[in-house]
C-alpha cells in the first residue's frame, strides 16, 4: 500500500516522518488557502507551523487524541499564533507600517495623503492599510464591523466610538464582542 493514502496515524505508527511531514505540509497549505498575513509569506507561516509540529511529536499522547486531531489542533493554533504575531504593535510599526509624516513635509497636518487608519507611535504617524485589509478580509468582517475595527485599532474607546457612530456603548461592545468571535474562529 502507498504510504500516501495513509492517515496521520498510521504515518506516525510506521515511522514514515517524510510522508507524515509532507501531508501536515499540505494540510496547512490548504487552511492558509485564501488568507494573508501582514508582513509574513504563506511560506514563511507554513515553516513555523512545521517546526512547532515536530517539536511538539515527541508531547503526543495517544490516549487523548489521535494524532489527525493532534496535528489539525496544532496547525490552527500555530496559525492563531502567527495572526496575533502581525498583529503585535512592533510588527506593525516595523513590518508592515509605512510612514506617513517625515521631517521633510512641510506641514502640520497629520492626516497626510487622507489617511484613515494611523498608528501613533511616539511622534510619528504609520498608515497601515495591509494590516487592516488582512485582518478584516479574513475575518470576513461586514462594514460596521469594519469601521469599529478601525476605530478601536486607532485607539478609540467604545464611549468614542459610539459618539462617532451614534449608537450606544453597549451596541459597540457588543459589535466588538462579535469581531473577536470571529477572529477567534480563524
Amino acid at each position: 500500500m502507498s504510504t500516501t493514502t495513509l492517515g496521520f496515524d498510521e504515518l506516525f505508527a510506521i515511522g514514515d516522518m517524510d510522508a507524515f511531514l509532507s501531508k501536515a505540509q499540505d494540510k496547512c497549505r490548504k487552511k492558509l488557502r485564501g488568507k494573508t498575513f501582514a508582513g509574513m509569506e504563506k511560506n514563511d507561516v507554513t515553516q513555523e507551523v512545521m517546526i512547532k509540529l515536530y517539536k511538539s511529536l515527541d508531547k503526543y499522547d495517544a490516549d487523548k487524541a489521535k494524532m489527525s486531531t493532534f496535528v489539525d489542533h496544532l496547525i490552527n493554533n500555530k496559525i492563531k499564533d502567527m495572526y496575533r504575531k502581525c498583529m503585535s504593535e512592533k510588527n506593525l510599526s516595523v513590518v508592515n507600517a509605512v510612514q506617513i509624516l517625515s521631517t521633510d513635509l512641510d506641514t502640520d497636518d497629520e492626516n497626510v495623503n487622507g489617511a484613515s487608519f494611523v498608528l501613533g507611535h511616539e511622534g510619528y504617524g504609520f498608515e497601515n492599510f495591509e494590516f487592516v485589509t488582512d485582518i478584516m478580509d479574513n475575518m470576513k468582517l461586514n462594514d460596521r464591523e469594519k469601521e469599529i475595527f478601525k476605530l478601536r485599532s486607532s485607539g478609540y474607546e467604545f464611549v468614542e466610538i459610539a459618539e462617532i457612530l451614534g449608537v450606544s456603548k453597549p451596541r459597540v461592545s457588543q459589535l466588538w464582542k462579535g469581531i473577536r468571535e470571529k477572529y477567534e474562529a480563524l
